[in-house]
């Protein structure tokens, strides 16, 4: 039997970003245009260019695991200006959690990802902002 790794394109990890970051600025009341999401998106891109120059011998578009996509969101994150709130994080998780389930709400995020009842978390992010 073999086994299969999930790959993403551009154009599904843009989707999850988007969806992602917006759910998190929804559920805390920041803006999704605020200075810290939009330069954790800039790294992100970043550090997919970097892994695209590492992979120069691949044909066509291309495409990224979840551990790739994990890591290069993950350093993006971790190489803001101030520490990861849970904001951030929850960021973090819901594009995860989008890419491999794109109708994902915020409950399914909150129970997959964190285990509480999703008026906890959302207090969570409510304090953070």
């Amino acid at each position: 039997m073999s086994t299969t790794t999930a790959t993403f394109t551009r154009d599904q990890i843009k989707q999850a970003v988007t969806d992602g970051f917006q759910m998190a600025a929804d559920e805390s009341g920041v803006s999704f245009t605020n200075s810290d999401f939009r330069m954790t998106r800039a790294r992100l891109w970043g550090n997919l260019r970097r892994i695209d120059k590492a992979a120069t011998d691949t044909p066509g578009e291309p495409t990224y695991t979840r551990d790739q996509i994990q890591t290069a969101l993950n350093t993006a994150t971790d190489a803001g200006p101030k520490a990861a709130d849970d904001i951030d994080n929850f960021a973090v998780n819901a594009t995860l959690t989008l890419l491999d389930n794109p109708d994902a709400a915020f409950g399914d995020i909150v129970e997959e990802c964190y285990g509480e009842d999703a008026d906890v978390v959302a207090g969570w992010l409510a304090d953070a902002a």
